[in-house]
């Protein structure tokens, strides 16, 4: 496993192989962000974790070569962020992207392109609100045959205003895509939650669908579970622990119980 670790902007430690590539540019007095950039070579599993005590701002363009795949998990939590993903996907080349925040308070711009035929992601991103965050994701297939998987899944609390703002675009010519968005937020508050789903698509011969749904975990739910004894809080915590540890990496799954458990004991 290859693994980066993030504190504020800088990199603190760092363990890769060769195949992945890394080139670092900091911030100077001309530009206030640092750039990280990532070229995935061969076959590779990532692991990055991220942590601020300030806010902070950040660059990360990682680019998959063609023919390659890229398991990558991501651990997030801390203050404040500003950050900028731009992944390319080129001919061939798959991404599998598990990421986890329990952050402050965030502003995320995610930008995939992909860029090659039969390149493919499966995005899935899981969060824990408690402040204002808004994540702006961007899907662009480039060529013919690719597949886009977009799902993001978060829960709202304390004073969470959490957004997904999901856009997916294929042009003319770019036949057999298969583009897929659902994102989902469980609002445990009354503050407002937003989810704005786009397809913009001007080939015929494509799949794309889209779904969206934010609410509370369902009385029927909740019946069951204290119906057997278990009262509210913990039915909360279990229903959320199998909401946000679905289909996650062992390492990111025990991550996400134990900051569960620092909100619902």
């Amino acid at each position: 496993m290859n693994k980066i670790k993030i504190v504020d902007d800088i990199i603190s430690d760092i363990k890769l192989d060769d195949s992945i590539s890394l080139e670092e540019v900091p911030k100077n007095e001309f530009f206030d962000v640092t750039s990280i950039c990532l070229t995935i070579n061969k076959d590779s599993d990532l692991r990055i974790e991220y942590s601020t005590r300030k806010a902070t701002k950040l660059d990360v363009k990682i680019k998959i070569n063609p023919g390659v795949r890229l398991n990558l998990e991501e651990y997030r939590y801390g203050k404040n962020f500003k950050i900028r993903y731009q992944l390319n996907l080129l001919e061939d080349s798959t991404a599998n992207v598990y990421k986890f925040y329990d952050v402050s308070g965030i502003k995320e711009m995610n930008i995939i392109t992909l860029n090659g035929k039969n390149s493919s992601i499966d995005y899935n991103f899981k969060t824990i609100s408690t402040g204002f965050e808004k994540y702006n994701l961007t899907i662009y297939h480039n060529a013919p045959y690719t597949n886009s998987f977009i799902k993001n899944s978060g829960v709202n609390i304390n004073k969470g205003n959490l957004q997904f703002n999901v856009s997916s675009f294929a042009g003319i010519g770019n036949k057999e895509c298969n583009i897929n968005q659902a994102s989902r937020i469980i609002n445990l508050t009354d503050n407002k939650c937003q989810i704005n789903p786009n397809l913009f698509i001007d080939e015929y011969d494509v799949s794309a669908n889209h779904s969206a749904l934010i609410g509370k975990f369902s009385d029927e739910e909740m019946f069951y579970l204290q119906s057997r004894g278990i009262d509210e809080k913990t039915a909360h915590n279990l229903l959320i622990n199998g909401f946000l540890t679905s289909n996650m990496p062992d390492i990111l799954s025990k991550k996400i119980t134990k900051n569960i458990n620092k909100y619902w004991r």
